[in-house]
């Protein structure tokens, strides 16, 4: 994961070396390949950089399934997700993620596990654009069904609008990465000492 923070600000995804990002993790790193930030603000000018986190952060398969062909309905995938994280409803949010889930035909299906157990999977053995296509959207439906819109958030550290997920226990974040915080505490700090 050392070379995933590199790529990004570490903090957007949950925990560092704790094995493969999860979908929800894919998707914050893809609506986040526009970052007010980096310099270019828009990462995602060719498939290189996020190829390179989806390797970075466990996922070389899906990394090496894109094609040149992919740029253009990745950036279409970013703004549909995009969409949802900024919802102020999870009616807003649906308006943006059902478009998304019926075009892939994003269905559950039953498979069964290493250990032997079962579970549900949306495009099981898909690689690429495709299966990003239909899992991503799904986990963020998924979790807005499962916690509301409450643990989804825009960065409050101006002028970066990057989004998280709170996974924390108290569910008070605000920033997306310790560096925003870090600088959101430096400006405040700032404004507390200059004289009024």
């Amino acid at each position: 994961m050392a070379e995933g923070t590199r790529l990004f600000p570490p903090g957007w995804l949950r925990t560092a070396g704790s094995g493969p990002a999860d979908d929800l993790e894919l998707a914050v790193l893809l609506v986040n390949s526009y970052d007010e930030l980096a310099d270019p603000p828009d990462r995602l000018t060719s498939l290189d950089w996020y190829a390179a986190v989806l390797r970075a952060v466990g996922h070389p398969e899906q990394a090496n399934a894109l094609g040149p062909g992919d740029l253009g309905l990745l950036r279409a995938l970013r703004g549909g997700l995009h969409a949802a994280f900024a919802a102020a409803t999870p009616q807003a949010a649906a308006l943006a993620l059902n478009p998304l889930l019926l075009t892939t035909a994003a269905v559950p299906v039953l498979v069964s596990g290493p250990d032997g157990r079962a579970r549900l999977s949306v495009a099981p053995g898909v690689l690429g654009l495709p299966a990003l296509a239909a899992r991503l959207p799904t986990a963020l439906a998924a979790h807005i069904a499962r916690h509301g819109m409450t643990r989804l958030g825009s960065c409050a550290a101006h002028p970066c609008s990057c989004v998280y997920v709170d996974r924390t226990r108290a569910g008070r974040r605000r920033y997306c990465c310790d560096l925003c915080n870090d600088r959101a505490a430096a400006a405040a700090y700032r404004n507390r000492r200059r004289p009024g």
